[in-house]
């Protein structure tokens, strides 16, 4: 099988070799260098040339949106409920009044949760690994901690050999 593959590449890589030796009744080459060159240059400004008429295109609509503010840019609604938690929703209340806030977008600076309270309430013994409502796997932060403690325990261990190692292998040089 594998002479097959190699023979049928070496008669493509003679086909091709050919066309750069074989005369067209003009007495040019099927195939030449200088015309490979000339039309990767071709197809390349051509890209070049679309992609920036369409980098333009899209400064152009980012522009015009970022000129004329959206009905709902920046506007969310908030609203208390019986038990005095506050509520903030892109939404209205549906069951209540709700009052509008609008939001500067230059001065929102959005983080990463850390708080994995927001799970619900859920209650796992102490090192034992959290399984969320969404499916995802959260480690306690204790959990966290006794891990690096732990990791540290085993660099010390794996030193004092290490030393142990040096000082014997010097005893016998």
């Amino acid at each position: 099988m594998k002479s097959a593959s190699y023979f049928l590449i070496m008669i493509l890589l003679i086909g091709l070799g050919s066309l750069f030796v074989l005369k067209r009744p003009d007495g040019k080459p099927w195939l030449s260098f200088e015309q490979i060159e000339e039309a990767t240059s071709r197809k390349a400004n051509a890209l070049s040339y679309e992609g920036k008429q369409l980098l333009q295109k899209a400064a152009q609509e980012v522009k015009s949106v970022s000129d004329s503010p959206s009905d709902n840019s920046g506007k969310i609604y908030k609203w208390q409920d019986e038990q005095g938690v506050w509520h903030y929703s892109d939404r209205p209340n549906a069951r209540g009044e709700s009052e509008e806030v609008i939001l500067d977008p230059t001065k929102i600076t959005v983080m990463s949760a850390e708080d994995t309270s927001v799970f619900g309430g859920l209650s796992t013994p102490k090192n034992e690994p959290m399984k969320s409502p969404l499916g995802l796997t959260t480690i306690s932060p204790a959990s966290v901690k006794q891990l690096v403690d732990d990791a540290n325990n085993v660099q010390k261990l794996m030193d004092e050999r290490q030393k142990k190692l040096d000082e014997a292998l010097e005893k016998n040089n």
